[in-house]
């Protein structure tokens, strides 16, 4: 690339600062912008991380024709409609899980990309991240996979808010939050990516009183193999991850991060794998981003696992949740 990729930050919650910081790493990209929808809030993130412009309209930053990309970072609901007027206007987008609401959206998201000659792809940390290349390669040492119990239970730093009588965006069924859209995502996508579109699943889920999911539970079944899914915005967990061969399992401390990997043999033999220790790496997605805009082919493979996650989620939602 003989420029850095002008990318331009839309929203500014803890995700966006993630990013923006984790640029700061990749060589290949500028945080060019923020989209805000107040010019305070705009301002404050802008001053904060040195970015130079500030857009409180999103018609005006589609037309910018200094930016090349956008990072979309807002409330889940309006990931489609964002995503498509910037891509209209000829802007590549990394989108935050989850990409969309369907998978029949995320169809038209991809025709709109490919009809506008730009690139479009989920920013999901761990597809880039050295950690599950590393989990792939450590699977043959256990044998014959049989079961994988994938989790992220994290107590939600809105649900305090949730209990008092608000309803924080998180907790927000009128814009796609709750567990499955904001957590679960994570072990569906891992389980795609590892194993493939299971052929049967069986979910439940427990609600709040804003009418989202609280937390949701899920087994997927594959050819001698099952998945069991744990995804809760409501309690905490602080067992890992794992996957579990006939000769052994492989663990990790939850769906959304493979940064160590301990490998515990039946017979009795462990050892710690470590993947990476820089705790933002955000940096992964961001160079991949940069190169799939370079050669767009390169985005197949983690738009066709964006695919089946999202294959998965409907029918969760179909067996889940009230109409």
């Amino acid at each position: 690339m003989e420029r850095k990729l002008r990318l331009a930050v839309i929203g500014t919650s803890d995700i966006a600062v993630k990013l923006v910081t984790a640029s700061r790493k990749c060589e290949s990209v500028e945080i060019a912008a923020v989209y805000s929808r107040t010019a305070e809030k705009g301002n404050e993130f802008a001053n904060t991380f040195g970015i130079p412009d500030v857009f409180t309209d999103l018609e005006e930053l589609a037309k910018a024709s200094d930016i090349d990309a956008v990072y979309v970072a807002s409330p889940n609901l309006y990931h489609f409609e964002q995503s498509v007027l910037m891509m209209q206007h000829g802007k590549h987008v990394l989108c935050e899980k989850p990409i969309a609401t369907s998978a029949d959206a995320f169809s038209q998201m991809l025709d709109i990309a490919k009809g506008n000659g730009v690139v479009l792809t989920e920013a999901t940390r761990f597809f880039h991240a050295p950690g599950l290349k590393k989990l792939r390669e450590l699977m043959p040492e256990i044998g014959t996979v049989r079961r994988a119990s994938l989790l992220f239970n994290q107590y939600s730093s809105k649900y305090e808010a949730l209990k008092a009588g608000e309803i924080p965006n998180t907790f927000n069924k009128d814009l796609a939050g709750g567990a499955l859209m904001d957590l679960g995502v994570y072990c569906i996508e891992l389980m795609v990516a590892l194993f493939g579109e299971p052929h049967e699943i069986v979910s439940s889920a427990l609600f709040v009183h804003s009418g989202a999911d609280g937390q949701g539970a899920v087994i997927a079944k594959y050819d001698g193999l099952l998945a069991e899914l744990s995804y809760s915005k409501i309690s905490q967990a602080s067992v890992p991850s794992l996957i579990q061969g006939e000769e052994g399992s492989l663990l990790f401390t939850k769906a959304s991060i493979i940064d160590k990997i301990d490998v515990v043999k039946r017979n009795g033999e462990t050892e710690q794998i470590v993947c990476y220790t820089d705790e933002n790496d955000m940096f992964y997605e961001l160079q991949a981003f940069a190169d799939m805009i370079e050669t767009p082919q390169k985005a197949d493979e983690f738009n066709n696992y964006t695919m089946l996650a999202q294959r998965v989620m409907d029918e969760i939602k179909r067996q889940t949740m009230p109409d």
